[in-house]
């Protein structure tokens, strides 16, 4: 950073660990083994803080009996506890500038407080009380399935976000390929059916406090004070039995629409430390205005007027890397089809230079990433409950034992919206 006097320029020194670097942040214990992570780093002068209660119970660990109860609990956030009204709790964080936000992963719910530092204190009540105090009184729950059965709406109007479904439904069919949202079929029908799932995935070991603009050991010395440290260790929990992923490559998910537009996302099974890489490697992307890119899906769609995307899906224990093609209805097969003959002729085998490009690439995305507040949490999550966060050095590792070959070989999944008359199947494609 530079000041500026004058003529007279002054360089400030770096005085705090940046965001850049939380992937090294030591984890502090609580006396009943809470993790607790946090970085005091930042823009230098910055009186902001972030609080996050990450409870590792997404959607991947729900059961034929429990469909639907991580989103479920996720809406339930901040809503009335056995301290604290909603009322009282969202009229206090407006009355301290703060912004209150709750996300459902297939891994992991996490609550986030973001306000200033004068505030952590109370604010780690807050989260605290949504652990160990939610009531899920059932007149809430009707409050809550409302802006779940909207929230599962709008999911099932967009046609990425069924797509995103479709290819985790079928890479692996249960864990993570349940869905993120609650269907009209859920059984979760009242609170205490959420308080039930609840109570099997809050626990001590189970759970992460993390933080940015905190100090990690004044953070839990607050979480050991706070109502946290009456969590037991729940070792017989049905979610700590959860089975690891298992892709089933060859199947496919098909959604029937009438828009002219047709979207098919074709997807492989990949290591979650060479997803990103790999994901760049297809290089769909455009990474300067009104170019057309320069790996070969880049120049395929600009040639045939087709749009195509890469993506890539980093978990515990498993990633799917692969690309989105969005085309006219009656285009969709042709453009599939071409796109699957250029992964196979040119992506598989790609050369030294395309891998090098890829890789730059790649450790762009993780430092960008993780120079945010959001990557920076998302990070520190991962770290406390033993996962293994994208960074530069991850990037790099994962880059010299890169096989494309061996991933863009191997026999992919796919999900479609479109007309079937018109769309191609996955084993069709030469894979």
């Amino acid at each position: 950073m530079f000041r500026a006097k004058a003529t007279i320029i002054k360089t400030a020194p770096l005085a705090r660990r940046t965001y850049a670097s939380v992937a090294s942040t030591p984890i502090v214990s609580t006396a009943n083994g809470i993790k607790v992570a946090a970085v005091d780093g930042g823009p230098e002068g910055s009186n902001l803080a972030s609080l996050s209660l990450v409870i590792n119970a997404g959607s991947r660990f729900e059961t034929a009996a429990t469909s639907g109860a991580a989103h479920y609990l996720k809406a339930f956030g901040f809503r009335n506890t056995r301290e604290r009204t909603s009322f009282r709790t969202i009229r206090e964080a407006e009355l301290n500038g703060a912004t209150l936000t709750a996300e459902a992963t297939r891994e992991n719910i996490t609550y986030t407080v973001q306000c200033f530092k004068n505030a952590v204190p109370y604010f780690v009540e807050v989260l605290a009380d949504i652990a160990t105090g939610t009531k899920y009184a059932e007149h809430e729950f009707r409050d809550v399935a409302r802006t779940v059965g909207f929230e599962s709406l709008c999911a099932h109007a967009d046609p990425t976000t069924r797509l995103v479904e479709g290819i985790h439904q079928a890479a692996f069919r249960s864990g993570l390929g349940n869905s993120l949202f609650a269907l009209a079929s859920s059984p979760v029908a009242t609170g205490d059916a959420v308080r039930q799932y609840a109570q099997s995935a809050i626990a001590c070991n189970r759970i992460a406090i993390v933080g940015t603009g905190v100090d990690s050991q004044q953070l839990a010395d607050l979480v050991s004070q706070s109502s946290l440290s009456a969590l037991e260790l729940q070792p017989s929990s049905p979610l700590a039995a959860g089975a690891g992923s298992k892709f089933f490559g060859g199947a496919q998910q098909l959604y029937e629409s009438a828009s002219p537009v047709s979207h098919y996302a074709l997807a492989f099974s990949a290591e979650p430390e060479s997803a990103p890489v790999l994901a760049s490697l297809l290089g769909a992307q455009k990474r300067m205005k009104w170019s057309t890119g320069v790996s070969p899906l880049a120049k395929l769609a600009a040639a045939e007027g087709f749009e195509a995307e890469s993506f890539s899906f980093g978990y515990s224990d498993a990633a799917l890397v692969g690309v989105v093609v969005s085309a006219a209805s009656g285009q969709i097969k042709s453009a599939v089809e071409k796109v699957a003959a250029t992964i196979q002729k040119e992506i598989a085998t790609a050369n030294p230079d395309a891998v090098q490009r890829a890789v730059a690439a790649a450790r762009l995305d993780a430092a960008e990433t993780s120079g945010t507040v959001k990557g920076a949490r998302a990070a520190l999550a991962q770290v406390a409950l033993g996962q293994k966060p994208v960074t530069l050095e991850s990037v790099e590792q994962a880059a010299a034992k890169l096989s494309s070959s061996a991933v863009f070989g191997s026999k992919p999944v796919a999900a479609s919206v479109g007309l079937s008359q018109t769309t191609a199947y996955v084993d069709t494609l030469g894979f």
